[in-house]
């Protein structure tokens, strides 16, 4: 291992603590603006702060015709993320929200793709997706049907969904990242923009807010969108596919572990349990490769 990899070791370790700490950064931002206002102005921060960086690395900025329609489905469904994330904050605790969301999306990424894409579905995919399956009775603590339909589940759930489209997409759009960030940012925006014209209480929001609200702000949106997504990508290039993506394990337990430290959440046992399967699940979903059995077992031996 050469320094150049132990660097970006090092720096997915920090993406994925930004990636996480953003959880409860949101949940302390509701409370003190509504979501609709605070997802405008994170859109926005972020086109404004990408933006320049395409000009410094020297990034095309004009999409290609048909480019078009994948970056506009990509932006609708991150603004309907963003609404699912922020609005059902306001039902739950925000480790157990981004446990949910950050494992059930490759889990139903990976399911959609076997199902609408005619992948071949191997042995420890299979098995993943059981696994995936057991992890969401978990996550969503399911004890009857009633349980499942609570808004906090709805709203998780279909925060997963979302995010699950909007990756999807980026993988059909083969566009560079900053650039895919840059416009699916700007039509978020646009999205929620009429909540300037229809909203209420924006100025008081603003007035009020005092300097936790600014500094969570910073690390939801410039931190954790622009800082932590550009280490991934390039982290994920240095490293490659299996061992960068290997990182997204950490988010839900980094997540937990922050939301416990800043809100004083205390996960109970099902989210605990739930949370490993999940992670086990993506495992042998998108990193599992058959060498890993032989390091083992000369490991072991």
């Amino acid at each position: 291992m050469d320094r150049t990899e132990r660097f970006y070791i090092i720096a997915m370790f920090f993406a994925m603590s930004l990636w996480a700490v953003s959880w409860p950064c949101s949940k302390i931002l509701i409370q003190q603006a509504h979501p609709y206002l605070i997802a405008f102005m994170r859109f926005v921060s972020v086109w404004v702060c990408i933006l320049p960086l395409m000009f410094v690395f020297k990034i095309p900025l004009l999409p290609r015709k048909k480019e078009l329609v994948l970056i506009f489905v990509a932006g609708v469904c991150n603004a309907l993320y963003s609404l699912l994330f922020f609005q059902g904050l306001t039902f739950g605790d925000a480790g157990r929200a981004g446990v949910i969301t950050m494992t059930l999306s490759p889990i139903f990424g990976s399911l959609l793709s076997m199902v609408f894409g005619g992948v071949y579905v191997s042995v420890h995919e299979k098995l993943g997706l059981v696994l995936g399956f057991v992890s969401g009775i978990f996550l969503l603590h399911i004890e009857d049907f009633s349980s499942l339909l609570n808004p906090f589940n709805l709203f998780f759930v279909g925060a997963a969904l979302a995010w699950t489209f909007v990756t999807l997409v980026s993988k059909k759009a083969l566009l560079h990242p900053l650039k895919f960030n840059c416009y699916v940012s700007c039509i978020s925006a646009l999205l929620f923009a009429p909540y300037l014209v229809f909203g209420e209480g924006i100025k008081e929001s603003l007035e009020v807010a005092d300097s936790v609200f600014w500094i969570c702000f910073l690390v939801v949106s410039i931190l954790s969108v622009v800082v932590a997504t550009s280490i991934f990508y390039k982290g994920v290039e240095v490293l490659g596919v299996h061992r960068g993506g290997s990182f997204l394990l950490l988010v839900p337990v980094f997540a937990l572990v922050f939301s416990f430290f800043i809100l004083g959440e205390e996960p109970d046992v099902r989210t605990i349990i739930g949370c490993i399967l999940a992670i086990l699940a993506i495992y042998m979903l998108s990193i599992y490769k058959a060498s890993h059995l032989h390091w083992l077992r000369k490991y072991f031996h």
